[in-house]
């Protein structure tokens, strides 16, 4: 008797269903995010060594990367414990190019430069990490954690486009000048694929990170994850629904309060920056609600300052990149004032550019410093202090 054969049709139909519950059930593993008692947020406070808030504004601006024939994009940037500052980005011949390579670059606090830059890692040697073939990444992303540790997170794809990487992430216990080998997160328990990261991780006051993530094979949404010291993922919880919205910065606003910004992707007018909100430390998230500021399909970042106020940077137009701009609330969100422009608004009415990818922090001395990609040649930098926001 011939054996009956399955039917490759129901061979494709089981395999989009397993991919489809990855994407979509609850995870697997559940860790101590699910206690409420270990779910608070780490906060800006005014630093115990600095006892007086400067009053003279100050503003600097310069270029990490200078531009040259490569392309750059997806700054990311953390304070270390020594006080200086790492940056990384990546760049290439183009996005998702098999030549494209991580690149770093120190900013030396006591002299106030960025020293040269340097290649960190590429395709070939997390290829050799994993044992896995990879076919580009991008997409950096850094964090101190409270023992100095600085962890770096970014996306490779295997096979495919965007939809289907996977996030990876190497560790330096040496201020950023040495990495570990590249590990892989276990972000679902079918093909573990599709999701992504972009913006700053946060940090929660038992140890474990927050890192945003999002979502983008069959919705696009924004989601949290909570990763243990080693790198296990003990829990993930859905920031927004549907298919039109990603990579959200997350502001703690107090140990259990937050925002998400999100990217709107979708087409409804009028396009506007996405926000929810969490009253628990991140376990729950509010329904998204569109804010008053346009979002032309582009990453955007916020910041809780040292004071309570909060910053966001983003491109004020609903058609294109080539307005970055800083706005203020000083209400916890409740309303927004916009307050500086960074570039771009004075372009001729034919003159094209792409101010993109913004990431902000404050450091410990209460400088805020701003990188983003500029026409995706340039990887710039903008350094000021809370006197030159209150001068506004």
């Amino acid at each position: 008797m011939q054996k009956a054969s399955i039917p490759p049709t129901k061979i494709l139909t089981a395999l989009f269903l397993l991919l489809l519950m990855g994407a979509f059930i609850p995870p697997l593993y559940r860790g101590d995010f699910s206690s409420s008692a270990n779910a608070a947020f780490v906060f800006q406070t005014h630093p115990e060594h600095i006892s007086s808030v400067p009053t003279v504004p100050f503003y600097k601006q310069g270029a990490v990367h200078q531009e040259g024939s490569i392309s750059v994009h997806s700054p990311s940037l953390t304070s270390l414990r020594n006080g200086n500052l790492l940056a990384v980005w990546y760049g290439g011949s183009r996005e998702g190019g098999r030549d494209v390579r991580l690149y770093r670059s120190i900013f030396n606090r006591t002299t106030g430069e960025w020293e040269k830059e340097s290649p960190l890692t590429g395709p070939a040697e997390t290829e050799a990490d994993l044992a896995r073939h990879i076919r580009k990444l991008g997409n950096p992303t850094l964090v101190t954690d409270a023992t100095g540790k600085v962890w770096l997170f970014y996306v490779t794809v295997s096979v495919g486009g965007w939809s289907g990487g996977s996030i990876n992430y190497r560790t330096s216990t040496d201020d950023g000048a040495h990495f570990g080998p590249a590990r892989r997160l276990v972000t679902t328990p079918f093909l573990n694929i599709s999701t992504l990261v972009r913006t700053t991780p946060i940090l929660y006051q038992d140890g474990t990170l927050g890192l945003p993530v999002y979502h983008e094979l069959f919705g696009k949404f924004g989601e949290l994850l909570r990763i243990g010291p080693d790198g296990t993922v003990l829990d993930k919880v859905r920031i927004s629904w549907g298919r039109s919205s990603l990579q959200p910065s997350i502001v703690p606003i107090d140990g259990i309060r937050g925002m998400a910004f999100l990217r709107y992707s979708g087409e409804e007018t009028p396009k506007r920056i996405l926000t929810s909100y969490t009253a628990d430390g991140g376990q729950s998230w509010s329904p998204t609600e569109k804010l008053t500021f346009p979002n032309p399909n582009s990453s955007v970042m916020g910041l809780r300052l040292h004071d309570g106020t909060l910053l966001l940077v983003f491109n004020n137009s609903e058609e294109n990149r080539g307005d970055l701009s800083l706005a203020t609330s000083v209400d916890n969100g409740k309303q927004w004032k916009i307050v500086h422009t960074f570039e771009g608004a004075n372009l001729l009415a034919n003159e094209s550019r792409e101010l993109s990818y913004p990431s902000l922090i404050q450091a410990e001395d209460l400088t805020i410093h701003l990188l983003y990609s500029s026409n995706r040649k340039q990887i710039r930098h903008v350094a000021f202090n809370p006197a030159f926001l209150k001068s506004l």
